[in-house]
């Protein structure tokens, strides 16, 4: 296991020393409690760098990996491990001081040294109106020149200080640069209104009248996103606004000219590699010398960036298969890690230890994302790519997985209606040309707008849909479909129905986004009992945004609000309740005063998820996401893009691997999990063991006990039977740190572990070798 030391370095902050790990590409590991693991997708290949006997990739969906030439290895580099933030815009390496350098779109920049990340955090934090985002890099020594949203940044790789910024729009003002080069004397910056160039040898650059704007241009207020300075030559990219098309041209001091070798095509990348003017287009990429004779050219089906490396290989990057090896001959190797093959997180749902994953959202409902899955560590995704089948069924948003036929999993389509999988196949796609399912009316054909779905104990099927007067169908096990009548009558094409929970006790909660909650007796098949309300805490206040729900271990329903999350206690006697009144749980302030605020009252929830333990995880849209105790009066953990690997605040969903505790997260910009501590429990022991075992004394870790039974008390002795530490189980789960009641590291020798229930009719022993 390799070890990433992490430094922080800001001229307006003392420096930061952290100690994270960075994992090799097993992903089937076992995680250690309190570990972070990133699920990204690394096939979509954009920018490519070299460095100590490495190919470093970077991918459009902001991740990062490297390629051993030596020995084949791969690694994965990400925030769980390492970095200092998501969306990598850019990198580079530098071959004068060995180092890697990574831009975001933030802004924020890391600087990757053997086992070190030098993180630059001076951009992130300044504050700049307008895109921050790092495009490009350019050398001159230990001094990176980088090409930002706002101008030209200078930094000090060896002091990692910046040095200089230069902004040379009308007046000084900001401006986008796309790329920098250099011909000895003047640097040249592409930018989004024409191209300019200054003399390095100016003491002023930062004065923006240090920087000509060149005139000999088709178009000197055009973007141009690429330069290269090859054989004495300025080579530029701009797109000919007759044909659309992309033209290369050579500009000198009075004039431009179409190269004659320009592609008339799509350029995806232009640049000076090893002596050589190398571009990709959306078919092909080239590499031309000096005297503009074809040296190589090989078929890259839109190729975003092309490397030669210092053994004379030829690199490009791939949209749809990562890192693209050539061989001599001309054929292809791709290479990537394996994850999900879109960034994007719709619903979750964990079943028998297996992770099903919707790539559609609100915000890519018309993508063709499809679903992914994750078995024993591997990603298996499914879209049009992948099984024709799919072509055409734009989104996969909701998720449930069968409870009784683990190989069966239910999808349902923001506009597409419902499509079934077995045996991780596409067995069957239903919409309302083939089933009772309505599209939204005027829309006709096409636009089954499937919002939720869930399946109960018994194997039917519950689907909601939105903008309908007829919101809720379900499908019996035998294939027959029912339209749920309800007497609600505010539904329509007006009404948002947001999702819906088939409980353990045979009534299903729907959500009605702008109004509450409607129950109905599921388990009825004369006459449906029904109840809608607005939900409201006990301070009477009302919370009638709702978004998502839960049912915890004890039977109790959860409502995440815009407002916070709301509990429903004993939900079987909803429908007798005269007003149904939620419980908002206060938690007591830390200032030695009798005061205490409503649950996350800020915050919309987004999802909920219950752990082994019965403890609530609160996925919010501006905070990250929160784990409170059972009772909902304890903050446990506080995740977010700041304090912890989490990508970003705003977590859509999430997913509890009830077998290792581990939590999937799906956010904004991508999927990310933590191995939690509680683990889900039976009546009775299964089988239990502990790990590691032995704990050798190079280890300094927490010590895992599992497999107990629901909440037992965990006694650790020495062979003596001397009592060392003493716990609770969380679910079927107990942690030790490997230290007594005095916080010291026990002492070399064999431990027993005593396992007793609460009226100590079921017990069990185990024993743990520790070396001191």
């Amino acid at each position: 296991m390799k070890h990433f030391m992490y430094f922080n370095i800001s001229r307006f902050t003392p420096l930061l020393l952290v100690v994270l790990l960075m994992h090799p590409l097993t992903a089937a590991a076992q995680l250690a409690n309190g570990e972070w693991r990133d699920h990204m997708p690394y096939n979509d290949g954009k920018r490519l760098a070299e460095g100590n006997n490495k190919i470093f990739c970077s991918t459009s969906g902001g991740a990062l990996f490297s390629y051993n030439v030596q020995d084949n290895s791969l690694d994965q580099y990400s925030k769980a491990n390492g970095l200092s933030d998501a969306d990598i815009s850019c990198i580079a390496f530098n071959p004068a001081i060995n180092v890697l350098i990574l831009g975001y779109k933030n802004g924020n920049i890391d600087l990757v040294k053997n086992d070190s990340v030098i993180n630059v955090p001076d951009i992130k934090r300044k504050i700049i109106v307008g895109e921050k985002s790092i495009n490009s890099f350019f050398f001159r020594g230990n001094y990176a020149y980088m090409a930002c949203g706002f101008g030209i940044v200078l930094l000090d790789m060896i002091k990692y200080e910046i040095k200089d910024t230069y902004m040379f729009g009308e007046g000084g003002s900001q401006m986008k640069v796309n790329d920098i080069t250099f011909d000895s004397r003047f640097l040249y910056a592409a930018t989004e209104e024409g191209i300019y160039k200054a003399d390095i040898n100016n003491p002023n650059l930062v004065d923006y009248n240090a920087w000509e704007k060149l005139q000999a241009l088709p178009d000197d207020n055009a973007s141009y996103p690429f330069l290269a300075w090859h054989g004495n030559r300025l080579f530029t990219v701009y797109n000919n606004p007759v044909s659309k098309l992309d033209d290369l041209i050579v500009v000198s001091e009075n004039a431009w000219q179409l190269w004659p070798n320009s592609p008339n095509d799509v350029v995806g990348f232009l640049g000076e590699q090893a002596g050589m003017l190398v571009f990709c287009t959306s078919n092909r990429t080239k590499l031309y010398d000096e005297n503009d004779n074809l040296v190589r050219e090989v078929g890259s089906y839109y190729g975003k960036h092309a490397i030669v490396d210092s053994r004379g290989g030829l690199w490009y990057a791939n949209p749809y298969t990562g890192l693209v090896k050539i061989s001599e001959s001309g054929s292809e190797n791709s290479i990537y890690p394996n994850g999900p093959a879109y960034r994007t997180a719709g619903d979750m749902d964990v079943t028998y230890g297996k992770l099903w994953v919707g790539g559609g959202t609100e915000a890519t409902k018309w993508s063709s994302y499809g679903a992914y899955e994750f078995i024993d560590g591997h990603w298996k995704s499914y879209n049009y790519q992948t099984d024709p089948g799919i072509e055409g069924f734009l989104n996969v948003s909701e998720i449930a997985i069968d409870p009784t036929d683990a190989t069966h999993v239910v999808g349902g389509s923001n506009g597409y209606g419902i499509i079934d999988f077995k045996d991780q196949a596409v067995t069957g796609i239903t919409d309302e040309t083939n089933s009772i399912l309505k599209p939204v009316p005027g829309y006709g054909h096409g636009y089954v707008n499937v919002t939720g779905v869930d399946i109960d104990t018994d194997g039917t099927l519950w689907v909601c849909t939105n903008f309908s007067d007829e919101p809720v169908y379900r499908r019996k096990v035998r294939g027959e479909w029912e339209s749920v009548t309800l007497e609600y009558e505010n539904f329509g094409v007006g009404t948002r129905v947001n999702g819906i929970l088939a409980t353990s006790f045979g009534q299903v909660w729907l959500l009605v986004q702008n109004a509450g909650v409607l129950v109905f007796s599921a388990d009825r098949e004369d006459r449906v009992l029904e109840r809608f309300f607005a939900v409201r805490n006990q301070e009477g206040e009302i919370l009638e945004v709702v978004y998502s729900l839960a049912e915890d271990k004890e039977g109790n329903i959860w409502v995440g609000t815009n407002k916070g999350p709301v509990v429903y206690f004993n939900p079987t006697q909803i429908f007798d309740e005269e007003t149904p009144v939620g419980y908002q749980p206060k938690i007591p302030r830390k200032d030695g005063s009798d005061l205490a605020d409503l649950l996350l009252s800020t915050e919309k929830i987004n999802d909920i998820a219950i752990d082994g333990a019965n403890q609530k995880w609160f996925a919010t849209e501006k905070s990250g996401v929160f784990l409170i105790s059972p009772d909902g009066l304890k903050e446990i953990h506080h995740f977010t893009e700041e304090n912890s690997p989490l990508f970003s605040n705003n977590v859509l969903t999430m997913a509890v691997k009830h077998e290792s505790g581990e939590v999937f997260f799906g956010t904004d910009k991508g999927i990310v999990s933590f191995k939690g501590q509680a683990t889900e429990a039976g009546d009775d022991f299964g089988k239990v063991y502990v790990y590691p075992n032995p704990v050798r004394e190079t280890y300094d870790g927490d010590i895992t006990v599992t497999g107990l039974a629901r909440d037992v008390n965990v006694k650790i002795t020495d062979i003596s039977g001397n009592l060392v530490y003493e716990t609770q189980a969380l679910g079927g789960q107990a942690i030790w740190n490997g230290r007594n009641f005095n916080g010291e590291r026990v002492h070399t020798g064999v431990y027993l572990v005593f396992c007793t229930n609460d009226d100590g009719s079921k017990t069990h022993v185990t024993k743990l070798l520790f070396i001191h």
